[in-house]
């Protein structure tokens, strides 16, 4: 359901050195293994933040290299995997246990700190390392409306490693004005991000759900295999 915020992302590569990458490499790895193995616990169980975290918290933090707030979160994505698939079943959809092989990691203002420099400070499995934001040479770069504004906060963001690079997915949100909820209640999209769980969200954050879709989708494929 939608909440009261409107949430943009900004991607930015980080400029690391060896050593840096190498924790990087190691910390996404560990959390692959800990959303991997809180969701092997929690499968057919519980898909609840709050049960899976108690279920998983100990078992992730002793069997991987994870920090006690990426364990956390860990298990927090654990259980939305879980849930996702739920929902899939609901709708009539074949559904197995979720794999973690994609190279990302989540992170929170925890284990997260933006610096005025242009730099960032993240949690690794050993260490915090601080990297730069290779940013555009222009000032007017669309990550600077989200960096240099008082009005956007950090939240959950996403560090992804692709082609040998780094990119930080950071996620901002503020507070809807008065015009953008009625907007949203009016239905005129912003902007679109499409999803799996949900068939689309605006940019003012409602969230559509494909379930109408999927409906037709399956009375479609009736049809059709009773043509053939």
């Amino acid at each position: 359901m939608a909440d009261d915020y409107v949430r943009r992302t900004a991607i930015t590569r980080l400029s690391v050195d060896g050593e840096q990458r190498q924790l990087l490499e190691e910390t996404i790895s560990e959390w692959k293994r800990g959303c991997q193995l809180a969701t092997d616990m929690a499968w057919g169980k519980c898909n609840a933040k709050s049960d899976v975290q108690p279920l998983a918290y100990d078992d992730v933090r002793a069997h991987t290299g994870l920090g006690s707030q990426h364990a956390i979160l860990a298990t927090h994505q654990a259980a939305q995997a879980i849930t996702g698939c739920i929902e899939r079943w609901s709708n009539g959809k074949k559904v197995s246990k979720p794999t973690f092989t994609a190279p990302t990691v989540k992170y929170d203002t925890r284990t997260m700190t933006l610096f005025d420099d242009d730099t960032v400070s993240l949690s690794t499995t050993e260490s915090r390392v601080r990297c730069d934001l290779a940013l555009p040479d222009a000032d007017d770069g669309y990550q600077r409306q989200y960096l240099d504004s008082d009005e956007w906060s950090v939240t959950e963001s996403t560090l992804t490693a692709r082609d040998g690079d780094y990119f930080l997915h950071i996620g901002f949100r503020r507070h809807k004005n008065d015009t953008e909820r009625n907007t949203a209640e009016d239905g005129t999209v912003l902007g679109v991000d499409l999803g799996i769980e949900n068939l689309a969200v605006t940019s003012t954050a409602y969230f559509f759900s494909g379930r109408e879709l999927t409906h037709d989708l399956r009375e479609f494929e009736k049809v059709r295999a009773g043509l053939q």
